[in-house]
């Protein structure tokens, strides 16, 4: 009998089917009184995606944040910062970078989602979902290189075994330089995951996933003050944006072991049982050349190579061209970090009828501490007087640096070993109830019990977090909600003293966050594209800031605005992501009460369209473009400064064609794949006057893929 094989892209590896990640139980996309943007792994695979940013600019209402020199990913959602990334529902204790070659999708919540994820942000979450065992063998090999000596390596191999198991394995390896000098990132990770069915109703998943990431830390550029306010240094002086104000030795090395075990129970009757355990531990240790202050002299002011020649009064402002700036530096850093974390979720889900009315119900509970350990060491700042002579070192010329002048070591001797612990439970319960068949209510509440800094029950703080909505199917492929929902999370306030011991903790009561929204979901194209548009107002109350030197509660920010995505595959072969976000967030209190907070934009917009040709002798033949616009942003909650506003354009053409790899039929993929097409300069956040990201050039990317 002759083979057939049929050549091109998976398109349903551009569908994600449904999940209960919100509620606990699966809701069809226009049950659901919420919004939930996913981001499946074909299209991180069609972008050639590589941090975690670069997906998530495929949804609309999300700004970043600078991540603390791109030692973590940090974003914001609907005007509020991040407080942490999820994994497979998990609030992951150690804040490094995610590795995306294990991903099977990114899925972002939308507002509060403390109901079943426990303490978060009210602007809402990331979630990655790894990936588990396939139902069939696949084996997807990937060769790839790119500008700045970027190569990367991935396995992804999942296979059955017999009827009732299955496995998979994930390897990837990458090593690159950067557009940035003296700037290199090392990545190792494996992941292996399992699959055993017991019995037809009892199946066990077991995880485990090893990273190993080394990357040079870099605080980017600065800002000085100018007659006009203050503006970022490379757009006032002749710096380039590869030049960093830091030091070859700094570092963010990173490594992680994450393993999950799972069992789930069909008990029939639409009754359903699950538990997890998980074990999280990590060592890292981060080095680092702060900037701390920038100096302001004129073109004759004493100073040689970064020393006073003389005396020397900085300036103001910077209103002459032949102005020198400098900075003065110091080292720190956390080393020998440590976390270990432990986790544990339990859940019962149910179908059932009370008289004509259906409930789909979910109860469950969750469980997690953390053990947390490092020191942190510092070295005095540099004040442009010679080591020799009782100083501290030179300053930097930002227009004629000098490096190697800061200690390249960060001995932990004489400094005190900082130790932290918290445990966090809680319990929810989540009721959806279909009154009639197109109208359904969603109630459902949490309690969380919270002890931040592990000083015992005494110290526990609680809190309550309804939340409730209401959907209504207008037609079958239309509906309405509005919703209502609140989350919670702990205030702890701790500082580190100047000899590196820390100060006492403080808790308060905890922030409280509430959201209200109402929006409308439809399906065209034969439900083959989905097209959502919502409004929402949410408050976020007791917030801890410091007044005078005195941590204080009090009101913290407001956001309201609009959100419209569309998403799907309206026609064979093309696929479309597209949204656009108008975000009005505000400060409420103190003097920056009115101010717009820290990066966040607006107005965002992105689209990214694809098509592969599937019939004819150019099956296999595709192409993608994507447009990713950020309006302009404030570099600080004072508002005197602005980042810019930027828009970028990528493209990727393929080509699919048949092969058999090692005697299987499968299909070879050429790739190339150009990221900022018009060379952008941008910078896409800000970590203050000190710390500013610089955005990446054009980048070209190609690649050689295999699957079988």
């Amino acid at each position: 009998m002759e083979t057939i094989v049929v050549t091109g892209t998976d398109q349903s590896r551009y569908r994600v089917g449904e999940k209960a990640s919100l509620t606990g139980f699966p809701l069809d996309y226009l049950e659901l009184p919420r919004v939930v943007d996913v981001i499946p792994e074909q299209i991180l695979l069609d972008q050639k995606v590589t941090e975690l940013e670069e997906a998530l600019r495929n949804v609309p209402g999300i700004s970043y944040s600078d991540g603390f020199g791109g030692s973590n990913n940090d974003f914001l959602l609907r005007g509020f910062r991040r407080n942490t990334v999820y994994r497979d529902g998990l609030r992951v204790a150690s804040n490094f970078r995610v590795n995306t070659t294990n991903l099977e999708s990114v899925r972002v919540i939308k507002g509060p989602a403390s109901i079943t994820y426990g303490q978060v942000e009210p602007g809402g979450l990331v979630d990655i979902v790894t990936k588990k065992p396939l139902d069939e063998r696949r084996i997807y090999g990937e060769a790839r290189g790119g500008s700045f000596n970027d190569y990367l390596f991935l396995i992804d191999w999942s296979q059955p075994i017999g009827d009732r198991a299955a496995v998979r394995l994930n390897v990837s390896t990458q090593d690159s330089d950067s557009f940035r000098e003296f700037f290199d990132i090392s990545r190792d990770a494996i992941a292996l995951s399992g699959v055993y069915h017991l019995s037809d109703n009892t199946r066990i998943d077991v995880s485990y996933e090893y990273r190993d990431e080394f990357r040079s830390f870099d605080r980017g550029t600065i800002t000085i003050p100018t007659p006009e306010g203050r503006a970022i240094v490379n757009r006032v002086l002749d710096i380039p944006i590869e030049r960093r104000f830091g030091e070859a030795y700094e570092e963010i090395d990173t490594e992680m072991h994450f393993a999950t075990v799972a069992i789930s129970h069909d008990m029939g009757d639409g009754w359903n049982a699950s538990f997890m355990g998980a074990w999280e531990k990590s060592h890292s240790d981060d080095f680092q050349a702060r900037p701390r202050a920038v100096r302001i002299y004129d073109e004759d002011a004493p100073i040689e190579n970064g020393f006073f020649t003389g005396p020397a009064t900085p300036k103001a402002v910077f209103d002459d061209p032949s102005d020198q700036v400098y900075m003065v530096r110091g080292s720190d850093g956390s080393r020998d970090r440590n976390i270990e974390a432990y986790y544990v979720q339990g859940k019962v889900t149910g179908d059932f009828q009370t008289g004509a009315i259906r409930h789909r119900v979910a109860v469950g509970g969750d469980f997690r501490t953390t053990d947390e350990s490092r020191y942190f060491v510092t070295f005095p700042d540099t004040n442009g007087i010679p080591v020799e002579e009782g100083g501290r070192g030179p300053l930097f010329d930002v227009q004629n640096p000098v490096y190697g002048v800061l200690p390249d070591e960060l001995p932990t001797t004489g400094f005190p070993l900082l130790t932290a612990q918290a445990t966090d439970y809680g319990f929810f319960v989540n009721d959806y109830v279909n009154l009639t068949d197109r109208v359904g209510v969603l109630l459902g509440g949490r309690m969380d019990f919270s002890d931040p800094d592990g000083s015992g029950p005494a110290e526990t703080v609680n809190a309550f977090s309804p939340q409730a909505a209401v959907n209504y199917r207008v037609l079958d492929t239309l509906s309405l909600f509005m919703s209502y929902s609140e989350a919670f999370e702990p205030n702890t306030t701790f500082a580190i003293d100047p000899d590196g011991s820390t100060s006492e903790t403080e808790l308060f009561d905890p922030e409280d966050s509430r959201q209200y929204e109402f929006g409308v979901k439809a399906q065209l194209f034969d439900r083959r594209l989905s097209a959502d548009a919502t409004v929402y107002k949410i408050k976020k109350s007791n917030v801890v800031t410091v007044v005078d030197g005195i941590p204080q509660l009090v009101e913290g920010q407001q956001a309201q605005g609009l959100e419209i995505s569309l998403r799907g595959q309206p026609v064979p072969g093309m696929n479309i992501l597209a949204g656009y976000a108008y975000t009005d967030a505000e400060i409420l209190t103190g003097a920056e009460a009115g101010n717009r907070p820290t990066n966040v934009a607006k107005h965002t917009f992105n689209v990214w369209g694809s098509y592969e040709v599937q019939a004819g002798p150019l099956r296999g033949l595709g192409a993608g473009a994507g447009v990713f616009h950020l309006a302009d942003r404030f570099g600080d909650n004072a508002n005197s400064w602005k980042l810019g506003s930027y828009t970028l354009v990528d493209l990727s053409l393929w080509y699919t064609l048949p092969a058999r790899v090692f005697g299987a039929p499968g299909g070879v993929r050429l790739q190339v794949s150009v990221k900022n097409l018009l060379d952008t300069e941008y910078y896409p956040a800000s970590g203050g006057d000190l710390r500013v990201s610089i955005g990446a050039p054009r980048t070209v990317l190609g690649s050689i893929s295999a699957t079988f």
